[in-house]
């Protein structure tokens, strides 16, 4: 009888101690839980909001007409180049960017008494940056201008009565040339439409 009490409890003891072994386990899963509750906070990125986007945007926004006859306000055409007669205007060569694209190519005369020429191109913005760079060495003043939201350059005609103006920005480049008419309003104009 008292072999069996022994033997009892040394099965009692050994079920205590298993049990206080698996107390023991049970509390590492609290921990380990609270760990793993943790991981899933760094999951939300706001952080990778891409910057460029508003730089793409700006570049996208760039809008410049099919045709001559959509050049600025119809008001302001009309009084700058409305007396003029347009006339054939490829082959003109005048400075733009290396590697440029011509998208427009716009010429009015007055007989040998006034004319408009003028060509907006495409290239890169990195030839745009050299083909401005190299403009002061033409002759032209270049200035970032409020008016026109761009580089505006100019350099003075032959005569008082002309001048050639360049105005570039996300790799679109204006060139307008003028003998004896005013286009500054409608070229302000020109470039709010492109550039937006």
């Amino acid at each position: 009888m008292r072999r069996k009490n022994v033997l009892m409890t040394a099965l009692v003891l050994t079920a205590v101690t298993a049990l206080a072994g698996c107390s023991g386990g049970g509390a590492d899963p609290t921990p380990s839980s609270t760990v793993s509750s943790a991981a899933p906070s760094p999951s939300p990125t706001p952080s990778a909001t891409p910057s460029p986007t508003p730089t793409s945007t700006a570049a996208a926004s760039v809008s410049i007409p099919t045709s001559c006859d959509d050049l600025g306000s119809a008001a302001t055409r009309e009084q700058t180049v409305g007396g003029l007669t347009a006339q054939h205007a490829d082959g003109f060569v005048r400075p733009s960017p290396a590697n440029a694209t011509t998208d427009l190519s716009c010429n009015w005369i007055q007989e040998e008494a006034a004319a408009v020429l003028l060509i907006i191109s495409s290239a890169s913005a990195a030839d745009v940056e050299s083909g401005l760079a190299a403009l002061p060495a033409q002759g032209y003043q270049c200035q970032a201008s409020d008016d026109f939201g761009a580089q505006y350059c100019v350099a003075p005609g032959a005569s008082t009565d002309t001048e050639d103006v360049v105005v570039a920005r996300d790799g679109t480049w204006i060139y307008l040339e003028t003998v004896n008419v005013n286009a500054r309003a409608w070229l302000s104009e020109i470039a709010s439409q492109i550039f937006g």
